[in-house]
């Protein structure tokens, strides 16, 4: 029986998680086509939260990086939640026709659309496009599960041989989650709105779930601190997570703005559209607070080092820029049907976010604590010097 934080870290995110389900139901049943592409939307930006920090870990395994060591049960953990979103992809599979202009082509789509649509309607083929969804959720899930079992595999004796399986296994898996995280951005996102192509889209939307998946972190590694699951954190760890945001809030930020640059100096009626339809009505202020939300705040905020070595103000900066991913998740996936933004729309984003965080403290508090036994202690020459660790 779970008791104690344990209970309210797991059974309260899951209540929450499952009454925004039942409210997406309700939505569902008033206005199938709208709850679908916010679910899509949702489903879009946890993903791309638990792929961010999936690739941050084989990074960080790669580059030999061991500074995290002592909050590495919080990372492997937002790594493993993607097999979850396994099951969030049935409503997505069941429903293609609703949302996507290929499945079921409308009569009244624009010429251009009507050409685009022919010329993938192979790639773009039901069938073809769920073998392919199948294929990247198997991936995925794959790789999490090998990652977590590595990962018990080092807690339980931290030897050179475990470490090295790391390693491999992260050095390997990077191109394959680069690859298929970036198809699977242009099939479920892009293809919303045939006729619009960009070869940056695949990278906006990693660099948009690796700086989620780290305001995850910073607010999930506070919440693990206090509760005394991590291991001898000081503040030159969260200032190192700290320093890793302000990347990611430049990186997301330089990758957005490129986009544009690329669409503006082209001017093709083709490529505008995506942007014309995200300029107007509701979408207006959703720019503006994402260039004042997502970069200009956090960015002017984080350039302070002492700021960035606060772990309570790391969590609310991290509060906050979830709610600004989700909403930049929305931006991508809600227009592309011509719709505005709409309060029912953040349903499924708590569903699905909860749900997952749910999931997400439950392999936080199931993973054992490492090492054993003495003998064990005194092999894992990572662990010490992560404890030692001071941040420049």
């Amino acid at each position: 029986m779970i008791r104690g934080p344990m209970r309210r870290g797991v059974l309260v995110p899951l209540g929450l998680g499952l009454a925004a389900g039942a409210l997406t139901l309700v939505y569902a049943l008033f206005d199938p086509r709208r709850a679908l592409l916010a679910w899509i939307a949702a489903y879009a930006f946890v993903l791309a939260t638990a792929l961010g920090a999936m690739l941050l870990v084989m990074v960080l395994h790669v580059t030999g990086a061991r500074w995290w060591r002592v909050l590495r049960r919080v990372f492997v953990a937002a790594a493993g939640t993607t097999p979850l979103l396994t099951l969030f992809f049935l409503p997505i599979a069941g429903s293609l026709a609703l949302v996507y202009p290929w499945a079921s082509p409308p009569p009244d789509l624009p010429e251009r659309v009507h050409r685009a649509i022919e010329h993938q309607q192979t790639w773009n083929h039901p069938r073809f496009f769920l073998a392919r969804s199948l294929a990247y959720l198997a991936t995925w899930t794959a790789l999490a599960v090998l990652l977590r079992r590595a990962d018990a595999a080092y807690a339980s004796r931290p030897t050179a041989e475990n470490a090295a399986r790391e390693r491999t296994l992260s050095a390997a898996g990077l191109p394959v989650v680069a690859f298929t995280l970036t198809f699977a951005a242009f099939d479920w996102l892009m293809s919303l709105q045939p006729g619009w192509v960009s070869n940056v889209f695949g990278v906006y939307v990693f660099t948009s779930g690796l700086l989620s998946a780290l305001a995850v972190l910073a607010i999930a590694s506070w919440t693990a601190s206090r509760r005394g699951l991590t291991d001898g954190e000081t503040a030159d760890h969260f200032h190192a997570v700290g320093r890793l945001t302000l990347m990611a809030v430049i990186l997301w930020t330089y990758i957005a703005f490129f986009q544009l640059l690329l669409v503006w100096i082209a001017n093709l009626p083709a490529e505008v559209a995506f942007y014309w339809t995200r300029s107007r009505g509701s979408w207006r202020a959703v720019d503006v607070l994402l260039v004042l939300g997502r970069f200009v705040l956090p960015f002017v905020l984080l350039l302070s080092r002492s700021l960035k070595r606060s772990p309570i103000f790391l969590a609310a900066l991290g509060c906050w820029l979830v709610v600004m991913s989700a909403l930049d998740f929305a931006w991508l996936v809600i227009p592309a049907a011509g719709a505005e933004l709409a309060i029912a729309d953040a349903a499924p984003f708590v569903c699905v976010f909860a749900l997952a965080w749910a999931y997400g403290a439950h392999l936080v508090y199931a993973r054992g604590s490492a090492p054993a036994s003495p003998e064990d202690a005194a092999l894992d020459r990572v662990r010490r010097d992560a404890l030692r660790y001071r941040s420049p």
